[in-house]
């Protein structure tokens, strides 16, 4: 009796559905269409905005694309421009009301999966596309408030990690991911005509700036339990607070300043400061220049004396990064981050001790050119690498390192994430990619990734732990610490060493893949996809080559 009145009010629903301008507090995403085409009309346009922190508003979208000069787009360009402003304006209702919403959606999305050698590691974490079943419930208040959690049914991390696994549909007791919603906001906020704020708290998703490989500084792959954020925008300048809790003992304070000197140039720095330790209200101070505090000199009282002796400092982990965009001509753009955690002082001490500390840092250059080969279609070329030196992210510690281990609650296996390149640390790469789009009918693509990975990884790092002493080991000053106490110069030297070398370490892994992706939409609901790998690794001498295939159906209730 209860599923029938359930299918009744559903089918009442689905048959009242009502059409409203947009809800400007509804947030997108990160990973969406919509940037990548925010990206284009940018390029299009020769004229920048700060669409690099996503998820986004979509009242901040349509304060960007009322300053885009549309009359100077091309006949490609103001397709795509209309495409964009279409789907901002679209905001299905199950309400009548004005000034009340309530709408869900249901998007499933079986994928399968199929590789030739279980000693290659899968091209994806969760999946390809999507989890098997989302279910987003959006509710909004007037034009001003908008909550919304995507339930989803899908295989956990471990599950789909497992060189056996064939498919994102659960089919065992300890494959649910249980860790959901995976994306679930409440957000505020208004756009003015010449400026704008938004404030909003979420659970996972957050990227700073959209790159091909992941981007170095923040990558939508870092798993936290929660942000806030706190953006203020107009045409020239945006400031974002972010302040997310990693977990229940790690929590991270992130400022940007975006500033754009020039219609096609842009520039953003950001300061950050992760803490193992209780909250603390100073470090939410927009212009403190968090670095005066020295954070790192101040909780000796929450280590042990092992701690102490052997680290130098603890829970603490000051972050920087620097990000620009120039568009230099139409339908072309250069871009750059630089993300660090730790660097050497220009004036400070230069002795063996000094030198052990590594310097930890990344940087990744790429450049977009698109191709308009119609009115409705676009060719995307993009050319880009990236570098991150051997302790990127890594402090003497996983707990305030810049990386997060999770429990999943339906396997004892974790999950593991770095705040910024699914890569980590002490790896190199480099894309080369073309993409074709056709309307929003189909498209294709064919990318080459080479790329070098050093021995250190989560694995290898944060198993090196002393039992006797109670400390990790796995650090170059701490190394250095513990040679010197065993009165061994060889070791000490070692240490320091290891604290300058800044190329990859160790016995190095290589990789060539080759992949070719598609879509092809049926309908505006129903579509198609898949892509097939090739890949050649090569690590200590040991070859293997191998080919992954994935395929996989969406369809979407309402589109």
């Amino acid at each position: 009796m209860k599923k029938k009145i359930l299918i009744i009010l559903f089918s009442l629903l689905t048959f009242f559905l009502y059409s409203k301008s947009g809800n400007s507090t509804q947030l997108i995403k990160s990973g969406h269409w919509i940037y990548d085409d925010l990206e284009s009309l940018c390029m299009e346009g020769k004229t920048d905005f700060f669409f690099e922190n996503q998820p986004m508003t979509i009242g901040e979208m349509k304060f960007y694309m009322k300053k885009l000069p549309y009359e100077d787009l091309s006949e490609s360009g103001r397709y795509l421009y209309d495409k964009v402003n279409a789907f901002l304006a679209k905001n299905d209702d199950f309400l009548p009301e004005e000034d009340l919403r309530l709408f869900a959606n249901l998007k499933t999305n079986p994928e399968f999966y199929y590789k030739s050698n279980s000693k290659i590691d899968w091209s994806f974490d969760y999946y390809v596309k999507d989890f098997f079943l989302t279910i987003p419930l959006i509710i909004g208040f007037s034009d001003y408030i908008t909550i919304e959690p995507d339930f989803i049914i899908g295989k956990n991390q471990p599950a789909m990690n497992k060189s056996d696994n064939f498919t994102n549909i659960i089919y065992g007791g300890d494959q649910l991911e249980f860790n959901f919603p995976k994306f679930a906001y409440g957000a505020t906020g208004h756009a003015f005509d010449k400026w704008g704020l938004d404030f909003y708290i979420a659970k996972e998703g957050l990227q700073i700036y959209n790159t091909q490989l992941g981007s170095i500084i923040y990558n939508r792959t870092f798993e936290t339990d929660a942000y806030c954020a706190l953006d203020l925008y107009s045409e020239y300048l945006k400031y974002t607070l972010t302040f997310a809790q990693v977990d229940n003992t790690k929590y991270l304070y992130l400022h940007q300043i975006n500033l754009r000197p020039f219609k096609s140039f842009k520039l953003n720095i950001l300061e950050g400061s992760l803490l193992n330790a209780p909250f603390e209200i100073r470090y939410l101070n927009p212009f403190m220049l968090m670095h005066q505090y020295g954070s790192w000199t101040q909780y000796d009282h929450l280590l042990s004396k092992n701690e102490q002796d052997y680290y130098g400092e603890g829970r603490f982990c000051a972050y920087f990064g620097l990000m620009f965009e120039f568009i230099p001509f139409r339908n072309f753009r250069i871009y750059g981050l630089y993300a660090q955690n730790e660097i050497l002082d220009a004036g400070g001490s230069r002795d063996d001790k000094a030198l052990s500390v590594p310097d930890s840092l990344g940087g990744q250059l790429g450049l977009q050119f698109n191709v308009p080969t119609g009115s409705d279609s676009l060719l995307k070329n993009y050319i880009e690498g990236l570098y991150t030196s051997p302790y990127l992210y890594v402090k003497q510690s996983p707990e305030w390192s810049l990386y997060r281990c999770r429990g999943n609650m339906q396997t004892d296996e974790d999950t593991h994430s770095w705040i910024g390149s699914p890569y980590g640390p002490d790896s190199f790469a480099i894309l080369v990619k073309s993409e074709f789009n056709k309307a929003q009918k189909w498209k294709a693509g064919l990318s080459y990734i080479f790329s070098i990975h050093g021995e250190n990884s989560y694995d290898s790092l944060f198993n090196q732990y002393d039992k006797e002493k109670e400390i990790y080991s796995y650090y170059p000053y701490t190394q250095y610490k513990l040679a010197d106490d065993a009165k061994d110069e060889e070791g000490k030297k070692k240490a320091k060493d290891k604290g300058r070398y800044m190329w990859m370490t160790g016995t190095n892994q290589y990789k060539n893949q080759i992949k070719l992706y598609g879509q092809y939409a049926i309908t505006p609901e129903f579509a198609l996809y898949g892509q097939g790998l090739y890949t050649i690794q090569i690590y200590d001498n040991d070859i293997n080559h191998g080919v992954e295939l994935s395929c996989g159906l969406e369809y979407t209730l309402f589109n």
